[in-house]
C-alpha cells in the first residue's frame, strides 16, 4: 500500500510552485500530519477561518454596549461615545452594506483564478480592520461605519471562496462531512465569540472594549499565516498530498477545464438554482436576527442586563452562545447523516430536501414556542437551543447542494445564493422592530422572537 504522506509533485515542479523562500523549504514540504489526509486538514483550517470570520462580525454586537455611553454602566479607562440610537443602528448593519456586493465577485474570483488566495486575504483583511476599529472609533461615527462597511466587503469573498474550494476537493462520496466540517465553523466563532467578548469587555487590556478588536484581529492574522502554509487550491497544486487520496478525489469529480467559461443564463434559468437561493434566504432571515439580537432578547425580556453587573454580562454572552453550540454539533451529524443516507441508494435530491424541510420546520416550531411558552430563562433558553441547534440540519440540505449540481460553478452559485441571503441581514431586525408591538429596541421586545418568513411570526 502506498504511505499517505508519499509527495506528489516532483522537486522541480514543487520548487517553481512555491512562493516560500528557500530556507523554508526543506519545512514547507513536511507533512505535519501524517495521519490526516489532506482534505480533511483543509476541512479543519478552513472551519478555523470561519470560526475568525463569525468571531470578527459578532464581537462588535456584544462590544457595542460597552462603547455607548448610554448603556455602558461598567466604565474603564476606554472612551465611550455618545451615540444616537440611529447612529448605533448603522454602526451594527454597515457590515452588511459591503458584505453584499463581493458575494459574487468573490465566487467569479475563486472560480477562475483558485480559491485559496481569495478566502485567506477575506479573512485577514476583515482582521486588519478589525485591528483599526478602535482607532476608528476614537476619530468618528462615520470612519468607523466606513471600516464596518470594508471589513464587510472583504468577508463578503469568504463562503463563494470557501465552496469554489470545495468544487475541486470534495470527493461526491465526501461531500456532506467535509463541507460541514467547515460550516459548522461559524456557529464555533458565535459560541467563542459571545461570552469571550463579553469577558473582554470588563476585564481586557486598554480599557476593556478596545481589546475585543485586537484579540480577534490578531487570531486572524495568525489564522492566515497558517492557511498559506497549508492550503492549496486544488489537489493536482497541493505538494504533499498522496497520489493515492489525490486519485482518489480526482475519480469523483468532474474532470477540470482549463478555460472556464461560466454560463450566467443557464444559471441564472436553473429552478434548482433558484431553489437555493431562496432556501438561503429564508435560513438567514431567522439566523441573522437572531445573531444580532439574541444578546439583546436576553437583556429585554429575561432581565440579564448587558449593561449591568460583570457577572450579568458574561451570563448573557453565555447563554447567547449556547444555541450555537447545538448548531455547531448537530452541523456535522447532519453531514454525516447526509452521507450515510445517501450511501445507503437513498437519492441526493430526498437527502437534501428531506434535511432542509426538516431543519427549517423545528427551527420555526421551536421559535414559536418560545414566543408563547419562553417567559422564564430555562424555557426560552431551551426553546432556543432546540430551534437554532436544529436547523442546522438544512446545511446539509441546501448549503451543499450547489456542490452537487454544479461543483464547477459552485462558487458562482453560493455567490449569487448568498448576496439573496445577505439582504435579511439588513432588513431582518428592522422588519422585526416594525411588528413589535412595543419597541425599545431594534429586534426583540416584552419576549417577542420572529421566525423564518414562511413559517409565521412567534410572539407572546
Amino acid at each position: 500500500m502506498e504511505p499517505e504522506n508519499k509527495p506528489l509533485l516532483s522537486h522541480h515542479h514543487r520548487i517553481k510552485r512555491s512562493i516560500i523562500p528557500p530556507k523554508l523549504r526543506a519545512v514547507w514540504r513536511k507533512d505535519y500530519f501524517p495521519c490526516l489526509p489532506a482534505r480533511y486538514v483543509l476541512a479543519i483550517m478552513s472551519c478555523l477561518g470561519f470560526v475568525i470570520v463569525y468571531a470578527l462580525r459578532v464581537n462588535l454586537s456584544v462590544a457595542i454596549v460597552e462603547m455607548d455611553n448610554s448603556t455602558a454602566t461598567v466604565h474603564h479607562s476606554a472612551r465611550v461615545f455618545d451615540w444616537s440610537s440611529s447612529q448605533t443602528g448603522w454602526i451594527l448593519s454597515s457590515f452588511f452594506y459591503g458584505y453584499i456586493f463581493t458575494q459574487i465577485p468573490g465566487g467569479w474570483l475563486a472560480t477562475r483564478f483558485g480559491g485559496k488566495w481569495v478566502f485567506g486575504i477575506g479573512v485577514v483583511m476583515t482582521s486588519v480592520f478589525t485591528l483599526l476599529t478602535p482607532l476608528a472609533a476614537n476619530h468618528s461615527v462615520w470612519l468607523l461605519v466606513a471600516v464596518r462597511v470594508l471589513e464587510g466587503f472583504f468577508e463578503g469573498v469568504t463562503f463563494p471562496a470557501m465552496h469554489a474550494i470545495w468544487g475541486r476537493w470534495a470527493p461526491s462520496p465526501e461531500r456532506s462531512k467535509l463541507t460541514t466540517i467547515t460550516y459548522s465553523g461559524p456557529s464555533i466563532g458565535n459560541i467563542i465569540s459571545f461570552p469571550l467578548s463579553a469577558v473582554l469587555c470588563q476585564y481586557g487590556f486598554d480599557g476593556g472594549w478596545p481589546s475585543v478588536f485586537y484579540i480577534f484581529g490578531a487570531l486572524g492574522i495568525i489564522w492566515f499565516i497558517l492557511w498559506i502554509l497549508t492550503a492549496s487550491n486544488s489537489p493536482s497544486t497541493h505538494p504533499r498530498i498522496s497520489l493515492k487520496e489525490r486519485e482518489y478525489i480526482e475519480s469523483h469529480l468532474p474532470p477540470p477545464q482549463q478555460e472556464l467559461d461560466i454560463p450566467w443564463w443557464p444559471i441564472l434559468t436553473s429552478p434548482a438554482a433558484w431553489a437555493i437561493i431562496v432556501a438561503n434566504f429564508c435560513a438567514n432571515w431567522g439566523f441573522y436576527t437572531l445573531l444580532t439580537c439574541m444578546p439583546t432578547y436576553f437583556e429585554q425580556a429575561l432581565n440579564l442586563t448587558l449593561g449591568g453587573s460583570s457577572e450579568s454580562i458574561v451570563m448573557n454572552g453565555i447563554f447567547s452562545a449556547i444555541p450555537y453550540t447545538l448548531f455547531a454539533i448537530m452541523v456535522v451529524l447532519g453531514g454525516q447523516t447526509a452521507d450515510f443516507l445517501r450511501a445507503k441508494q437513498l437519492s441526493t435530491t430526498i437527502v437534501r430536501k428531506g434535511l432542509t424541510i426538516a431543519g427549517f420546520l423545528f427551527a420555526a416550531t421551536f421559535l414559536l414556542l418560545c414566543g408563547y411558552f419562553g417567559t422564564n430563562t430555562a424555557t426560552a433558553v431551551t426553546f432556543l437551543t432546540l430551534g437554532v441547534g436544529l436547523s442546522a440540519l438544512s446545511q446539509a440540505g441546501f448549503n451543499i447542494n450547489h456542490l452537487d449540481i454544479a461543483p464547477r460553478y459552485a462558487g458562482i452559485l453560493m455567490g449569487l445564493a448568498n448576496t439573496a441571503g445577505t439582504i435579511p441581514g439588513i432588513a431582518g431586525p428592522q422588519i422585526a422592530k416594525l411588528i413589535a408591538v412595543t419597541v425599545s429596541t431594534s429586534c426583540c421586545e416584552n419576549g417577542k422572537v420572529y421566525s423564518h418568513p414562511p413559517f409565521g411570526i412567534a410572539s407572546s
